[in-house]
């Protein structure tokens, strides 16, 4: 019996002698890492476990069976390879094979694009899903968890605002978005908790990646969208590149021409010593064109080093005209009523961007080195006649110049741990914006005013692999200083400076298919510049808009909790901010007939959501479904009382796709939200929206044709009442949202970008 025991435990010592981590890197054919790479460790025929390399293209089994003696490696558009497991368990790099029946066809009958967590992002592959065949980025973006919005403007589910990256580089102009192919992205990485490398006030970050450029010579990109709503609104682009060795040249050019139209009916009733109530109804139809044009270069050295600058030119301009109907009462009596003809011209010029960047790589450093400058004017002019049936008829001019500067720059080195790395940096912003606001009729006073500011940042972040966990830790100085000008002099009062430190952390556990993430950061909101304009604006006689220099930033706590398994997402986050930027209206100097609608802080808001998304696959038929909750617990004094809005909102997304032979495929879309409250606004009805789409690529998949119809059924109106103080405003707006859209593609010899240029200073771009 004692010689059976001992021979046991020799063997058994054994086996764990020789327990060991099976881990690889896979690359494809350029050398770049493979994401999303199902790999299986195996004993002969028998299954042991499976994993999915990271975006490093890493996978690793630790104290892996004894017994394993190879791993099966599968993806799709790549050759199946089953490998015999090295003696020390160590592949080093293993190359992907493309598969030949891929090779020469773009995949899209693969799965929905799976989504996973990764630290404190959810990252969504779109490299050979059916998101690759819906068009622009754009497209691509209102497929993905979380995220809602069109046209480059972009908010995640809970957070607000997102800013957009494009392999790194700060997206500045929304058209942007449009203009890149959904065929060139690889994957979308939403951060709806951002940690210290961002500007305290960003609230949620897009990173969009595109697949590794490969091929030397011309290509060609183009489309046109055309859209029809009443009116004919186009756009056009067109991007030319030229690659030879390290070097790509590469120039877009960008027009848009249309109009849309408004439609709002509104009821504001002012309670003081009389009863005011001013029936407004106004159409406005606006007329625009933009003009972009935009030229750059990038030189790789190598794969570890990489330059680059781009200049870009923006135009933009148009008129708006209008018809206003004002009727007040006071006490129920007719005492005003009026007749408005309203005309406008605006005009942006000039308006320049330019870029500059480094990118390198020496042993285990990794430096990223970025310079941002952009200058904008903008003009604008309106003429308002005013025919008033119980008082003198007028006329109102405003002229209203605006000019923007802003120098940026960020730099950031990042070092190679064993099992994770350590970014440390700096990023420094100096802007200046300058309005200059005339009335000659002096119904407003004309003023001139400058706000000067400074943002100096330096943050540092490490994060650690330990086992199944991984972990990063943050933290941001920012040192900032703002000056207020009026009329050319400095007003003490409403200049400031700031010192601020921003911890950030996340902790991430990843047992197989399952992943579960715990996120927290502290962040602020600053005021964007016209909300800190002291100007006023004339709407009509009984309404004027403008800032307010007093306020003071939004500071917030965020906490997140994120989990993902196969093709289920939930998302709980919670957020308590402190002096919420709120708007609110007011007597214009103690004049009860006249508010002004402007924006204040309040003490506090408490924000829980709950989003949750399903992404399934029935053959030919790809669905998405999204529940979100929004419930807010937020109180404002209105007549002399204390308000709550804590009703929930409530919100249901469904995403449909079919993939049918020869290359059709049909999208059928519906998004609804609940009634509900949000800040101090009440909406009042709900909204809902459902979109068709069917299109067919041509000419071995280089042309795409798009045909629409969205909002079907007009269900985009909009129905509020904002309460503040002892004014109750109701607001319903008609945007007219129902159109037909036609969309035509074509990519000739397409290749990616190599630019590597990340950009600085875009939580200041986004306050202009």
């Amino acid at each position: 019996m004692r010689a059976v025991l001992t021979a046991t435990i020799l063997v058994l010592s054994c086996v764990f002698c020789y327990a060991r981590d099976v881990k690889g890197i896979l690359i494809d054919e350029t050398g770049q890492p493979v994401s999303f790479v199902n790999v299986v460790l195996m004993t002969d025929s028998t299954f042991l476990d499976g994993k999915v390399t990271d975006d490093n293209g890493m996978f690793i089994f630790e104290n892996a069976d004894s017994l394993a003696n190879k791993v099966k490696i599968t993806m799709i558009g790549y050759e199946d390879m089953i490998l015999p497991v090295p003696e020390d368990g160590n592949y080093s790099t293993i190359t992907l094979k493309p598969s030949a029946v891929m090779l020469g066809e773009v995949v899209v009958k693969g799965s929905l694009p799976s989504t996973r967590i990764k630290g404190n992002a959810l990252v969504t592959r779109v490299e050979n899903s059916i998101l690759a065949t819906t068009g622009s980025a754009n497209d691509v973006l209102k497929n993905i968890p979380m995220v809602t919005g069109a046209n480059g403007n972009f908010s995640v589910f809970g957070r607000g605002d997102a800013i957009i990256y494009i392999n790194g580089r700060l997206v500045r102009s929304s058209d942007e978005v449009g203009q890149l192919s959904s065929g060139d992205i690889k994957e979308i990485q939403v951060i709806n908790n951002p940690g210290a490398q961002y500007g305290a006030n960003v609230n949620a970050v897009i990173r969009i990646v595109t697949k590794k450029p490969v091929g030397d010579g011309f290509s060609v990109s183009a489309y046109t969208d055309n859209i029809y709503n009443k009116w004919f609104t186009t756009k056009e682009q067109l991007n030319l590149k030229y690659r030879t060795g390290g070097l790509e040249i590469f120039g877009m050019g960008y027009f848009s021409h249309g109009k849309n139209y408004d439609d709002e009916y509104a009821v504001t009733t002012s309670y003081g010593k009389s009863v005011f109530e001013m029936i407004s109804d106004q159409s406005v139809s606006t007329i625009r064109t933009d003009i972009t044009g935009k030229i750059g270069f990038n030189y790789q050295f190598n794969e570890n080093h990489s330059i680059g600058a781009y200049y870009q030119h923006d135009y933009n301009s148009g008129h708006h005209f209008g018809h206003y109907l004002n009727d007040i009462t006071e006490n129920d009596e007719l005492s005003e009523s009026s007749v408005s003809d309203l005309k406008g011209w605006f005009k942006s010029l000039p308006c320049n961007s330019a870029n500059i960047y480094y990118n390198g790589t020496v042993g285990k450093f990794t430096f990223d080195f970025n310079g941002d400058y952009m200058q904008t004017k903008d003009n604008d002019r309106s003429y308002q006649y005013e025919q008033n049936k119980f008082s003198e008829n007028r006329d109102v001019t405003t002229f209203n110049t605006t000019r923007n500067r802003l120098f940026a720059e960020k730099v950031s080195i990042s070092y190679e741990l064993p099992k994770g790395n350590i970014l440390i940096g700096e990023e420094y912003t100096n802007s200046r914006s300058r309005n200059d606001f005339r009335n000659p009729e002096n119904i407003l006073s004309s003023e001139l005013t400058d706000v000067r500011e400074s943002n100096m940042g330096v943050f540092t972040e490490i994060n650690q692999t330990f086992g199944k966990f991984s972990a990063t830790a943050g933290l941001r100085y920012e040192h900032v200083k703002s000056d207020y000008y009026l009329n050319d002099k400095l007003v003490d009062g409403q200049s400031k400076t700031y010192n601020n430190l921003f911890p950030s952390a996340n902790i991430t556990y990843s047992p197989g298919d399952f992943r579960l993430s715990l996120s927290y950061s502290n962040r602020i909101s600053r005021p964007t510049y016209n909300n800190l304009t002291g100007n006023y604006f004339y709407v009509n006689s009984m309404l004027y808009t403008r800032g307010n220099p007093y306020l003071r930033p939004a500071k917030r706590q965020d906490f997140t909790a994120q989990a993902s398994w196969k093709y289920i997402t939930l998302s709980a986050q919670y957020t308590y901010t402190k002096d919420v930027i709120t708007q609110i209206y007011e007597p214009y100097e103690d004049n009860e007939k006249i508010n002004v609608f402007t924006v204040t802080n309040t003490p506090n808001q408490k924000l829980f959501s709950l989003y949750l998304n399903a992404s399934p696959v029935f053959g030919i038929y790809h669905p998405s479904l999204s529940l979100g909750m929004q419930k807010q617990w937020f109180g404002i004094n209105y007549r002399d009382q204390y308000l709550k809005f804590n009703s929930p909102i409530f919100t249901i997304q469904m995403q449909n796709t079919f993939t049918l032979p020869k290359d059709w495929f049909i999208e059928a879309s519906f998004w609804w939200r609940s009634r509900g409250d949000w800040k101090n606004w009440s909406y009042t009805h709900t909204q809902s929206t459902v979109n068709f789409r069917v299109y067919k690529m041509f000419l071995d998949k280089s042309l795409t044709v798009y045909l629409g119809v969205n909002d079907i059924f007009n269900g985009m109106l909009y129905h509020a009442d904002i309460y503040s103080g002892k004014v109750k405003m109701q607001s319903n707006v008609n945007n007219h949202g129902r159109n037909v859209e036609l969309t035509i593609r074509y990519n000739f010899n397409t290749s990616r970008s190599r630019y590597k240029g990340t950009g600085a200073g875009q939580a200041e771009k986004n306050r202009f």
